[in-house]
This record gives C-alpha cells, sequence and structure tokens, in this order.
C-alpha cells in the first residue's frame, strides 16, 4: 500500500463537501498528516493571548482526504499508527470563558515543554498522553466547523484516540473527505478552559474502507475497547446519545434484549465526559466505555 504526506499548510477549517481534496489515496494506503495546533501555530510565548478572535478560526484539520471508492453508506476505518508531537505546546486561559468562567478574570498563556514523552509543567512532570481531537469525514449537505462534533465525527476531543486505536467514521459524501487535526499533548476529561496541551503533530494514519458499512455514527475501538460518542448542548443530551448508541453496540455483539444490555450497561459501561467546557453555550461531547474482555 501506498503512503502520502499533507503539510499543515493544507488545512481547514470545515469538514465540507466542496472543498477540493488536498490528496486523492486507496483503500489501505497510509497518510501522514502534519497538523498544527488549535491556533495556527499563532502562539509562540507567554505573552501571546487569547484576547481576540483567531482571524481565520479555530482547530484546523489538515485534509481533506478523498479514498477512492468511497460511497455514501460505506465507512471509514482510520487507524491511528502514530503520533509524533513537536518540541512544546500551550496551554492557555480565556478571560471569562471555561467551565469556571465565573473565576476566569484574567487572560493567561503558558508554552510548556513536551520532552521524551514527559510534560514539564513548570516544576511539575508528568506523562504526556497524546490524543486526536478532530477526526471526522465531510457530512453530507452543508459543511460543518471542525470546532464541532456531530454524526460525522468532528471536534469530539475524545482521549480513547490515540496511538492504536480504530476510528469508524460514517461516509456521507463521495471520497469522504477525511480530516484530522487539533492534537493535544495531554487533555483532562472535560477539557475545562476550552483548550487542551495544544501542539502541532504528524499523524501517521492508515484509512481503510469498508463497503456497506452503514456506520450512523463515530465508534473508537481500542486493543481493550469499545468507546461510542455522544454530543448535544447540555450533557443529559450527550450523556444520553452515547448510552444510546453503547446499547445497541451490547445488544448486537452479545444477542441480548434491550432490557438485558440496559442493565449491563448500568453494571459494567462507564459514560463519561469527553468535552465539557461551557455547558449551555458550547456543546457538550461525552463517550461511553465498555471492556473488551466483556464485549470481544
Amino acid at each position: 500500500m501506498a503512503s502520502h504526506r499533507l503539510s499543515r499548510q493544507q488545512i481547514v477549517y470545515r469538514l465540507d463537501q466542496s472543498i477540493p481534496p488536498a490528496v486523492e489515496i486507496d483503500p489501505g494506503d497510509t497518510v501522514y498528516f502534519e497538523t498544527y495546533d488549535a491556533r495556527t501555530g499563532s502562539i509562540l510565548s507567554d505573552d501571546d493571548l487569547l484576547d481576540h478572535p483567531h482571524p481565520v478560526g479555530s482547530n484546523p484539520a489538515t485534509g481533506p482526504v478523498f479514498v477512492r471508492g468511497a460511497e455514501p453508506g460505506d465507512g471509514l476505518c482510520v487507524t491511528i499508527e502514530s503520533i509524533d508531537l513537536a518540541e512544546s505546546g500551550f496551554l492557555a486561559v480565556k478571560k471569562g470563558e471555561g467551565l469556571l468562567a465565573h473565576r476566569a478574570d484574567h487572560f493567561a498563556t503558558r508554552i510548556v515543554p513536551v520532552n521524551d514523552g514527559v510534560v514539564h509543567f513548570g516544576d511539575l512532570r508528568f506523562p504526556a498522553n497524546p490524543m486526536v481531537g478532530v477526526i471526522g469525514t465531510a457530512p453530507a449537505g452543508d459543511g460543518i466547523s471542525t470546532s464541532f462534533a456531530g454524526p460525522h465525527g468532528g471536534n469530539m476531543d475524545n482521549r480513547f484516540i490515540t496511538q492504536g486505536s480504530r476510528v469508524h467514521l460514517p461516509v456521507e459524501v463521495e471520497g469522504a473527505g477525511l480530516g484530522i487535526g487539533d492534537i493535544h499533548a495531554a487533555m483532562g476529561d472535560g477539557e475545562i478552559t476550552f483548550i487542551g496541551l495544544e501542539i502541532c503533530a504528524e499523524v501517521a494514519a492508515r484509512v481503510d474502507l469498508v463497503k456497506g458499512a452503514g456506520i450512523r455514527r463515530p465508534l473508537v475501538e481500542t486493543d481493550h475497547h469499545w468507546v461510542t460518542t455522544g454530543e448535544g448542548d447540555d450533557l443529559g443530551d450527550a450523556a444520553r446519545m452515547a448510552a444510546n448508541e453503547m446499547v445497541d453496540l451490547l445488544q448486537a455483539r452479545l444477542e441480548l434484549s434491550f432490557e438485558e444490555a440496559y442493565m449491563l450497561m448500568s453494571a459494567a459501561v462507564d459514560v463519561q465526559i469527553c468535552q465539557c467546557c461551557e455547558p449551555g453555550e458550547f456543546p457538550v461531547t461525552t463517550r461511553a466505555v465498555v471492556s473488551r474482555d466483556l464485549v470481544p
């Protein structure tokens, strides 16, 4: 299979079928996505504050990738083969924003080195946990900003999307229109300031095509877990969506009734927050997680 490289100059701020592809590939090819951080490389020092709107947008994704043979009703299986991080990223506080907006009285930025898999936050050290914030395909109809999540994927901010993960995505338009971006060197569940440890990176992803998959929504598969996703204007709606997808998965894979799967959910499935930076003002994303020891 062939490999392809996309520079971080080949960026989009929307997943949109009207955007010409940056590259055309065959199923099974690997694409190396060079990605910008969430502010397109504009944050270079602690003096660079998020006190003004970015002139072109936030959360850029590299792409789009046209997958030959991909048609509506198919699915992509995108395997994250590696995530190579830049030497530093940034954390920030935006005045009056985030989950603790009522306490965020000042703008602040911190450039944070990341060396040999270790994050250096002042005198504190903790392991990096590289993950992909934005991964998605172009939706049918109008496009959607890379700042938002939906049935197409998008800005899910799901820390289970990391090296080794397989992300199943629906194909809604010819060629799929895959984009990847918004890499974090580390991100706590919730991303409560709106900003994870934003960093430039290179992501190697193998892109396989599953004909007639009929995938409705993103599904994340790791060696140890199945992960369904949800999004909504409030936490309840988003959690309900992820749970609903997980109940369907349990019924299908374990041949259970709804009642059996629903009971099992309450005993063996974790419903978790992905991004909850400003509920009611900005859409929330969630996940439901089950062990593959229980669900092969």
